[in-house]
């Protein structure tokens, strides 16, 4: 087998420097954390069904949650026992049913804060 010639350097031209492509930003997730955004919605919806109550809204407290994961638990204030008032892991499909509406849990979440 022949011995194989070694190529010769790329001529470099100083006078058109190579163009950088600038990245377009990705656009962000349409549906891959909608827990904020529906937690925030039921947090004020649960508010002015029951004005009398002072709802807190925790998010995560205990780290990262499950992909797909959507429960909704209370406590007393002072208390740090929390009552699993809703919890959308078993069901669904659709997605739509993985998350409650808000005046289909108003009974047991007043009825968990007595």
């Amino acid at each position: 087998m022949a011995p194989r010639r070694k190529r010769a350097a790329a001529k470099t031209s100083e006078a058109a420097p190579a163009k950088k492509v600038a990245k377009k930003a990705s656009p962000p997730p349409k549906e891959e954390q909608p827990e904020p955004r529906k937690a925030a919605q039921i947090h004020s919806e649960l508010g002015a069904l029951a004005p009398e109550q002072s709802f807190n809204l925790v998010l995560n407290e205990d780290g990262k949650p499950r992909r797909g994961a959507f429960e909704i638990s209370v406590a007393k204030a002072g208390e740090s026992e929390k009552v699993l008032v809703w919890s959308g892991l078993p069901k669904g499909p659709p997605r739509k049913d993985k998350f409650p509406e808000a005046e289909a849990i108003l009974a047991d979440v007043l009825k968990a804060l007595k």
